[in-house]
């Protein structure tokens, strides 16, 4: 009898599940096609249809793949339907939520967002509030009690289950997807190969140098390597120093406002910062390394493009200002409403660092963060010793998401969109009260910034200090019309033009109408700071902020995901299938291809400065 039962039960198994794997493919599909760029020819739409269906089809069968191998063996067959059930709906889930973070952020979920789940403090910087954390249960629940349905209906139900026959055309249509996929590559279709960037976790395969020598491919199509990897060996050979001679540099305060856009510069969104503004040096066309915090900083500090990222965290390697700041004897204050931690700065800029990276306690409310670190650096700076020199560092986290707005402080736009509501926004949601809140956050941090600014001037140190205030990185709200919210979703001017002032005691004033880049601060501090005579392009592919700078100029910018050359308004991205042209609204540029100029800076910024490549890693 137990014999029997069970083999009834791989029966059931066998005649079920083909039919569950149809409907997790098109429960998976679905949410996907709303995200995918539909191209205008229709070998390209095939190409990407085939590929979401093949894809999501290899999905779901992997997941009835632990159920079905249960069923086969009689002692695990009653926890067939259970198992496949409980991956099925976790991989639904996966999807769901991955969906939602590349239509809000334009990435995959990946082992970055993982680690930064973990440790970087990114669940708190989203504001997940206890009724999303509870809507979340409970949608897997009721999904769970979904398919049980669906299998109950399966097993009684015989004109409703699929043969299994139509799963063994997956592999088939698996192995065209990639040959068309190879094909497109080679011929440099982009409007083909872009339309499955939205397709979680799908890899396609590329033989274009193969092509190429058999005649098929054209041997003068854009197919760009940035993987970074050719210039890490020169890194582990000695070090050859930066000629550097200061003699009672200045004190160094840098304010870096999370998500900043350029745009918010004005007297009535920041009354504070805009008075320090009438009496700084200001770039009027400025540019973050990055669209996130990681890469944006990265460039601040290093000089470099944020390419490079992985590169140095991978050797635990500080940037030249930071080490040369050490060398001549500063003290360090470093000083995070968020933590420094989750933007990998203790990883990479501050790696070879003993000072501490301070942020709030745990206990600390969310919106009162930025006012806690802000007082333990003002308390720094009132206690610093005369003679000796100081780098203050302070990220502000207000004006990132989920825009903190204490409930004390002032609100002068309004109507303001409610906290957690940042996580609802659609294509057709109306910007304004999202963006009030966010103004009303940008408010709050200017006021910070204007007591940290007092308390500079109370401690005497004013006069001898060099004042930065910056961002990372700016801020979407639906601005280009195709759903982008918030940032690393695209190189738009809302999400990589941030305001740069520079307050330098002894320096005039002014505007600097040419294009600038956070890669300039580094090398620009290292001249006229720390008197170093070593040739720039030696350390960093930025320029002297202070010296004579084209009106434009090529940079390269990174998202955790893709990178893109930002050239006046156009941006070109790098796909794994060459070079794709986007215009001021972001808008692709069919047939478009680069100039010289940008595809020389292109090959110039991927690659470490020759002195910088033959330096070693710390000891």
């Amino acid at each position: 009898m137990p014999v029997a039962r069970c083999r009834i039960l791989t029966r059931s198994s066998q005649t079920w599940m083909p039919s569950f794997i149809l409907f997790i493919v098109l429960l998976t599909a679905l949410p996907v096609m709303l995200l995918i760029e539909w191209p205008d020819a229709y070998d390209a739409r095939l190409f990407a249809a085939l590929g979401l269906f093949t894809h999501m089809g290899l999905a779901a069968c992997a997941c009835c793949l632990p159920g079905w191998l249960c069923s086969r063996v009689a002692p695990l067959s009653p926890a067939a339907t259970p198992l496949t059930l409980v991956i099925a709906t976790g991989w639904i889930l996966l999807v769901l939520v991955n969906m939602r973070v590349f239509q809000l952020f334009g990435f995959h979920l990946n082992a970055l967002v993982l680690a930064l789940l973990v440790q970087g403090g990114l669940l708190q910087q989203l504001g997940l509030t206890t009724g999303v954390w509870v809507g979340a249960a409970g949608a897997a629940l009721g999904l769970l009690v979904l398919q049980l349905l669906l299998v109950r209906h399966l097993q009684r139900v015989q004109r409703h289950r699929l043969a299994p026959l139509w799963l063994g055309t997956l592999l088939p249509l698996a192995v065209a997807t990639q040959g068309m996929a190879i094909w497109f590559d080679a011929r440099g279709r982009s409007d083909a190969m872009s339309a499955i960037q939205a397709i979680p976790w799908a890899h396609t395969a590329t033989a274009r140098r193969h092509l190429v020598d058999w005649g098929l491919a054209p041997a003068d199509g854009t197919s760009p390597q940035a993987t970074g990897k050719a210039q890490e060996s020169a890194l582990l050979n000695a070090r050859a120093p930066l000629q550097c001679g200061a003699h009672e540099p200045l004190n160094v305060l840098m304010i870096v406002v999370d998500s900043l856009r350029q745009d918010m510069l004005g007297p009535e969104q920041m009354p504070h910062t805009f008075a320090f503004a009438q009496h700084a040096w200001r770039a009027d066309r400025h540019y973050s390394t990055g669209n996130n915090t990681m890469h944006g900083l990265f460039g601040l500090f290093y000089g470099l493009p944020a390419l490079h990222t992985n590169t140095m965290i991978r050797h635990r390697r500080g940037p030249e200002l930071v080490r040369q700041l050490e060398l001549h004897g500063y003290d360090f204050h470093l000083y995070g409403g968020a933590s420094l931690q989750g933007a990998r700065l203790d990883r990479a800029v501050f790696a070879e660092l003993d000072a501490p990276l301070h942020t709030a306690p745990a206990h600390v409310p969310q919106d009162r963060r930025d006012r806690h670190v802000t007082e333990q650096l003002s308390s720094a700076i009132q206690t610093q010793p005369a003679g000796s020199p100081f780098f203050g560092f302070l990220l502000l986290d207000s004006a990132h998401t989920p825009y903190a707005v204490p409930t004390g402080a002032e609100k002068r736009f309004l109507p303001q969109a409610s906290a957690g509501d940042h996580l609802k926004v659609t294509r057709g949601t109306d910007p304004t009260r999202l963006f009030n809140r966010y103004r009303n956050a940008v408010l709050k941090a200017d006021a910070l910034i204007g007591s940290t600014l007092a308390a500079l001037e109370s401690s005497g140190l004013a006069d001898r200090t060099v004042v930065i205030i910056t961002s990372d990185h700016g801020e979407s709200f639906n601005d280009l019309g195709m759903n982008d919210w918030g940032h690393n979703s695209n190189f738009s001017d809302t999400q990589l033009r941030v305001p740069l002032l520079v307050r330098w005691p002894g320096r005039a004033t002014g505007v600097q109408p040419a294009t600038t880049s956070h890669m300039d601060l580094a090398p620009t501090l290292l001249r006229h700071l720390l008197s170093c005579t070593t040739p720039i392009e030696h350390y960093s592919v930025g320029s002297d902020l202070f010296g004579t700078l084209p009106p434009h100029r090529p940079l390269l910018v990174e998202s955790w995901t893709t990178r893109a050359v930002r050239f006046g308004d156009d941006t070109w991205l790098l796909r794994p299938y060459g070079l794709e042209a986007r215009d001021a609204r972001y808008q692709i540029v069919p047939g478009a291809t680069p100039s010289a100029e940008v595809s020389a800076a292109l090959v110039e910024q991927m690659q470490l400065p020759q002195a910088l490549g033959s330096a070693g890693a710390p000891p």
